[in-house]
């Protein structure tokens, strides 16, 4: 459901918009010849023929006669169709026929993602695979494994569209080496914002101006504020019913935390041998636990997190309740959204708990799934027209009409863009905050931008007229964004290391390893178990199978 809400956001919210920018080229992609394929169309054989014009397709754009490919999906019921479409007949179907002769079919659509993992699982079972569709990481090692899914080098190296290339070039190398085995490029990444994620602190302001409290420069300062918002009644209601910071039981709203005392939640860094380790067995994991047991003793942390999901956890910023929480650049669009009306939320730098610099964790920058196309399909670049399709109207046009039409109706959050078969998405989300500021300086005018950038103009020129209620434009556009600009700029990251498909013990036993890992995290924050607990915890880790995933890690580390 958070990813759901941030989808949506991504385009209600504008300025968490996307585009191009001046790096994606947008030439045809007939721009590979080859001397048999010519020959062939100079001969009267009808098959040679036939193939030939079959190759120019797959070069130039649309397939004629049309070709038909079948896919599966999710969330695509959440859509309310127009009048007469359905999941085979609308307006992503239509305008991808239209432009490149491809009739996409759907076996089956779904409410979630993890519906969809559920029935992609049986379906892989059963064998009755569709022409692509999207795979876990675990699922594409299945499929790999079993040989049933098509290498993609030639096709990727050879068809893919100059934007749909810059793209995922964009996102880094490593995502491109997360799907290639042995040099065989086996799947096209879904790629994502993971870079985007780094955490930073948001605080509510009115709190912050009625305990007349000074900006966090450390991480001290942070935790003294946390303190007051939780013993000084910041709501002013005479009651001690409010905490410091925002927690859930699975610690995503911890990250920034965790990363402020050089700790990181679930990822795999160097050790100082050079060897990959896990992330959540360090010592700094058990300095950053002991301080969240000493502040959920003193009340700043609800009671109740060990039950609260990222979804029940925000309902404590609905409610009024909490001061802080640490998010993405995006957090004054949500979840500060979720708060009070007008209530201001200023974001700042992720502090350190000493002198060192704080590096902030993040992913694979892919989306949590690969595209992969089933093997013996014929056209297995069909894929990649389709995702053109996608980063055509969602990114690059500067239609109006054609962003009511293909991703969201004026005045309804109804995400028609979730109809579009494949998608990927650009690693960047400053351009349309950036484009905008340019708009207001005269550097730009407002009819080369897009959509979003024209709609964040808007919003950013009602506030800087007095619209107080856009307040969480200054604080995006010029206040969390900065932030990541400086975050870039100095290059603060701490990237998950391990970047390809989960090892074989971690698919038999990270689960079990995950679940043990929460049960003691919770315990020690709880006060239930003492912050020791924590060594106890890492020799069990590692006897029940995280020596195992270590060696498999750095085996494929070192071969990589």
């Amino acid at each position: 459901m958070v990813g759901i809400a941030a989808c949506i956001l991504l385009l209600t919210v504008v300025l968490s918009g996307c585009s191009a920018g001046d790096k994606v080229k947008t030439t045809p992609t007939n721009d590979i010849s080859d001397a048999g394929e010519i020959a062939a169309k100079e001969t009267n054989d009808p098959q040679k023929n036939k193939d030939s014009q079959e190759a120019e397709d797959a070069k130039s754009g649309k397939y004629d006669p049309p070709i038909e490919i079948t896919t599966v999906s999710d969330y695509t019921t959440l859509v309310k169709f127009a009048d007469g479409d359905d999941i085979n007949n609308n307006i992503w179907t239509r305008y991808i026929e239209e432009t490149y002769g491809i009739k996409v079919k759907r076996k089956w659509s779904t409410t979630s993602a993890t519906e969809s993992i559920s029935k992609t699982n049986l379906m892989i079972a059963s064998g009755d695979l569709p022409d692509f569709f999207m795979a876990s990481p675990e699922q594409f090692v299945q499929l790999k494994e079993a040989d049933l899914i098509e290498d993609m080098t030639e096709y990727f190296e050879k068809y893919a569209p100059p934007r749909v290339k810059q793209v995922i070039i964009d996102a880094g190398p490593e995502v491109l080496q997360s799907a290639t085995f042995n040099g065989k490029l086996m799947a096209i990444p879904f790629t994502g914002l993971e870079r985007d994620s780094a955490p930073m602190v948001w605080i509510r302001k009115d709190w912050m101006t009625k305990l007349n409290l000074s900006e966090p420069q450390s991480m001290e300062d942070l935790l003294k504020i946390s303190e007051a918002f939780t013993n000084q009644d910041p709501d002013g209601n005479n009651k001690k019913d409010t905490y410091g910071i925002l927690t859930d039981k699975d610690f995503y709203y911890l990250k920034g935390l965790f990363n402020g005392f050089h700790a990181y939640n679930d990822i795999w860094i160097k050790d100082s041998t050079g060897k990959l380790t896990y992330s959540n067995i360090q010592p700094e994991m058990k300095t950053a636990l002991a301080k969240l047991q000493a502040m959920y003793k003193d009340g700043q942390i609800d009671p109740e997190f060990a039950v609260k999901d990222t979804v029940k956890a925000i309902e404590t910023i609905g409610a009024n309740k909490v001061g802080i929480f640490f998010s993405d650049k995006g957090g004054a669009n949500y979840p500060a959204s979720t708060s009070l009306p007008d209530v201001e939320w200023i974001p700042y730098a992720m502090p350190s708990v000493d002198s060192k610099p704080v590096l902030l964790q993040h992913n694979l920058n892919i989306n949590g799934f690969y595209w992969v196309v089933k093997k013996g399909y014929k056209h297995p670049e069909a894929l990649l027209k389709i995702m053109n399709a996608f980063v055509d109207k969602f990114y690059l046009t500067t239609s109006d009409d054609d962003y009511k039409t293909f991703i969201a109706p004026p005045g309804d959050i109804n995400p028609v863009w979730f109809l579009a078969p494949a998608k990927i998405y650009m690693s960047s989300s400053l351009d349309s905050i950036n484009k905008s500021n340019a708009v207001l300086n005269g550097e730009l005018s407002l009819d080369q931008g897009t959509p979003n950038v024209r709609a964040a103009y808007d919003s950013i020129k009602k506030y800087k007229e007095g619209d107080q209620s856009l307040w969480w434009v200054e604080a995006q556009a010029n206040g969390s964004t900065r932030i990541f600009e400086q975050y870039l700029k100095n290059d603060q990251f701490m990237p998950n290391q391990f970047i390809t498909t989960p090892t074989s013990t971690m698919i038999s036993k990270k689960a079990d390893l995950s679940a043990m890992m929460q049960e003691t995290f919770t315990k020690i924050i709880m006060g239930i178990s003492s912050v020791d607990e924590f060594d106890n915890f890492v020799e069990s880790w590692k006897k029940h199978g995280g020596d195992e995933i270590t060696n498999e890690v750095n085996d494929w580390y070192y071969k990589k």
